[in-house]
């Protein structure tokens, strides 16, 4: 399919309809093809939007408890940070005084 799809293309009100007949065979059939490249890339986007999700709620906690200035002083960090950290963060915020007890 790939190989027909790079090689073949369809005008644009053609393309619509067969990606929606293509659609419509794929959930009849339970089998949609999707290549280890796009399993690749979708997982990777998944994990990406995981992260993000991660830090917008450490920073919402944050303004929270500590209000918007300490937001704008570890923004950075913590859309830097890999997901570990982040969940390590999330749960000292829980007992925090200060922000720096939570980063430190």
């Amino acid at each position: 399919f790939r190989l027909i799809d790079w090689m073949i293309r369809l005008p644009a009100h053609l393309e619509a309809d067969f990606r929606q007949a293509l659609y419509a065979y794929e959930e009849q059939q339970r089998m949609p093809y999707v290549t280890t490249v796009e399993q690749a890339g979708i997982d990777k986007g998944v994990e990406l939007g995981v992260k993000q999700g991660e830090a917008l709620i450490l920073l919402t906690q944050l303004q929270e408890k500590f209000g918007p200035d300490s937001v704008d002083a570890y923004r950075e960090r913590i859309t830097a940070a890999e997901p570990e950290q982040l969940l390590q963060w999330s749960k000292r915020i829980l007992s925090a005084d200060t922000p720096e007890t939570i980063f430190h």
